[in-house]
């Protein structure tokens, strides 16, 4: 274990940081999230980690950065990393997606980790933790199918189909109108001018899901093919990592969360598949921990970026 490190993970809903000292010391904090165009990327990264390390105080062996927008090309990474070092006290850095914080949190074995906030990212590992595989997530401009924002989508979309006739669900439109505090023939404006969309419609899966459990249909719907997406993640993973029977299938997230509805479709269809719901007890951020304490990256080497001073 290395003596001073600080790790970071998260996405569109927020990112939480963590420090662990050699003297058993640590810090907790939360930053807010953002999803891909919000904000300057690189800037906002180099300063999450360059404060809180000035927060933390002394060298850092190690900082770990897993977060769900990654940058576009080598040089924004290499960006980030100047700056991190250069201002900072950072001796090295990591840089990866959530996914592999996830995996690291979550598989013991070979296994497949899925993980569903307001967007979704997944990770397999196989053949006896030898190879990395990587799955779904693409972001929401073109993918990101099951994650909350996915779900919010389809029924903001269910709702305006309701608006005008095209067929549609009227009780999504009615809530959607009064979570968002819209007349129905504003209700896309209102949504499309808030000042995190993205973040506001996956926020709205809450409500679907309540939906769904009180018996709406139209919701039961969205959730019952957000889970049949969970499940070909699942499924895909085990199969092109050579899976045996004891392969993992660990979920992660807010939208996965054991008390949800669409956790409790997902444990039905993989059933049926002959898998389960492997249960780990930690988190993304408890994985990002773990990468920061190995010695080296191992299986997840491809998906890391390093930097040292």
């Amino acid at each position: 274990m290395l003596n001073n490190v600080i790790f970071f993970d998260g996405g569109g809903s927020g990112i939480r940081a963590k420090s662990q000292a050699g003297d058993g010391k640590s810090i907790t904090k939360n930053f807010t999230g953002f999803s891909p165009g919000e904000l300057p990327l690189v800037d906002y990264l180099a300063n999450l980690i360059i404060d809180f390390a000035g927060e933390v105080g002394g060298e850092i062996d190690r900082a770990v950065l897993a977060v769900a927008t990654l940058p576009a090309d080598d040089k924004q990474y290499g960006d980030i990393a100047k700056l991190v070092l250069a201002k900072s006290k950072v001796k090295e850095l990591w840089i990866c997606s959530d996914s592999v914080s996830a995996c690291a949190a979550a598989i013991e074995k070979d296994g497949v980790v899925i993980a569903a906030g307001t967007g979704i990212t997944a990770l397999a590992v196989g053949k006896n933790r030898s190879m990395a595989h990587s799955l779904a997530g693409d972001g929401f401009l073109v993918g990101d199918e099951a994650s909350a924002y996915w779900i919010g989508k389809m029924a903001l979309n269910s709702a305006l189909r309701a608006r005008d006739g095209r067929g549609g669900d009227q009780e999504l439109l009615d809530v959607a109108c009064k979570h968002f505090g819209a007349e129905p023939y504003q209700l896309t404006h209102i949504v499309h001018q808030l000042d995190r969309p993205v973040h506001a419609i996956a926020e709205f899966a809450k409500i679907v899901n309540d939906l769904a459990v009180a018996g709406n249909n139209a919701a039961h719907v969205i959730l019952n093919s957000a889970a049949d997406e969970i499940v070909l993640i699942a499924t895909t993973a085990k199969r092109e990592c050579d899976g045996g029977p004891e392969f993992q299938v660990a979920l992660i997230g807010g939208v996965l969360a054991p008390e949800n509805l669409i956790t409790k479709l997902v444990g039905e269809k993989l059933k049926a598949n002959g898998m389960s719901i492997h249960i780990s007890g930690k988190n993304s951020l408890d994985g990002a921990g773990v990468l920061a304490n190995l010695g080296e990256p191992g299986v997840f080497k491809s998906l890391i970026r390093t930097f040292t001073k």
